[in-house]
């Protein structure tokens, strides 16, 4: 009996100091392969820079480099005498649409950039049946955010870095075209630091702004000054997976204070304005499979012609990027 018992403890503490040796094995295993994972994906990732630099070069050598990114943002809830609700029959809506492209070309001598963002959104809610009875509009009655930038710069190398350009931009939305709006044109240079940065200066610009519907009878004003602008574009690769961000930053600088003075026909206060502003607009998009993935817009304006508030939006949804 006792040769027995001395037998199945042996037998317990054989297994166990087996099974300990066999996890330290597959525990150590895992490591390795985790660790040639990891060599791996690095080389992945150098191999990947290295295809996009040579890419870039073709680019370079061919002129034309073309890109877009797209983004979209879709939401529909829908309750039907959800008691546990703040509002049990309630219905909402929202759409969200960006896009950004543009097409380069870059030569030894010359320079031509063209650039277009466009972002809108909608939204309709509806708090009760009732709500959704009377209103008579639907979810395309509802803009919430509408933005168009448009540009083309061309111009003549000095240096790789350095060229006399002429700028020509329209800055305005689409269901309110040119109310409000600015356009200019002007001459000037044109900085290029690094690849995908390019940096306008042009103190020859001629600005016209459009003020919104609903501000008196002044239809447009314009203005000598300076012109700025500055477009750059990143794309960063993590773990395989890439983060592009565009930002552009757009203004104009008057060389003249005088103001207009505006009236709003609805609720007959004065104001008067100048005719300096800026914009800044921002996309971000985070890859998740094979170019589609998160995106993020936001920008910010201040303009005293439109309001004198600080103008800003966001916009979130669904990207996909070539």
């Amino acid at each position: 009996m006792r040769n027995l018992l001395l037998l199945i403890c042996f037998t317990f503490l054989s297994v166990g100091i087996a099974s300990a040796q066999t996890i330290s094995e597959y525990e150590a295993m895992k490591a390795d392969k985790e660790a040639t994972v990891a060599d791996l994906q690095s080389q992945i990732d150098a191999t990947t820079g290295e295809i996009a630099d040579l890419q870039r070069q073709i680019d370079l050598l061919s002129g034309w480099r073309t890109g877009y990114s797209g983004l979209l943002g879709f939401d529909l809830n829908n309750a039907n005498n959800w008691i546990g609700n703040p509002n049990p029959n309630s219905t909402a809506q929202s759409l969200n649409i960006g896009l950004t492209g543009y097409a380069n070309n870059d030569k030894e001598k010359t320079l031509w950039h063209n650039k277009g963002i466009l972002t809108k959104a909608w939204n309709d809610i509806d708090i009760s049946r009732a709500d959704e009875e009377e209103d008579e509009d639907g979810l395309f009655d509802n803009g919430t955010v509408d933005i168009l930038n448009l540009s083309s710069l061309a111009g003549y190398k000095f240096t790789s870095k350095l060229a006399a350009t002429a700028l020509g931009e329209l800055n305005t939305s689409l269901g309110n075209f040119l109310a409000p709006g600015t356009a200019d044109i002007g001459v000037g240079v044109t900085w290029l630091p690094i690849e995908n940065l390019t940096v306008v200066i042009h103190p020859l610009n001629y600005h016209i702004a459009w003020p919104a519907d609903g501000f008196g009878d002044v239809s447009s004003s314009g203005s000598l000054g300076a012109k700025f602008r500055a477009d750059y574009t990143r794309d960063l690769l993590i773990n395989g997976r890439k983060i592009a961000w565009g930002s552009t930053l757009t203004g104009f600088l008057p060389y003249s204070d005088n103001k207009t003075t505006f009236v709003d026909e609805l609720t007959g206060t004065s104001r008067e304005a100048g005719l300096a502003e800026w914009s800044w607009l921002n996309t971000l998009g985070f890859e998740i499979w094979k170019g589609i993935g998160v995106g993020l817009g936001f920008g910010f304006r201040k303009a005293d012609f439109e309001s004198a508030d600080l103008q800003r939006y966001t916009n979130l949804g669904l990207t996909y990027a070539l």
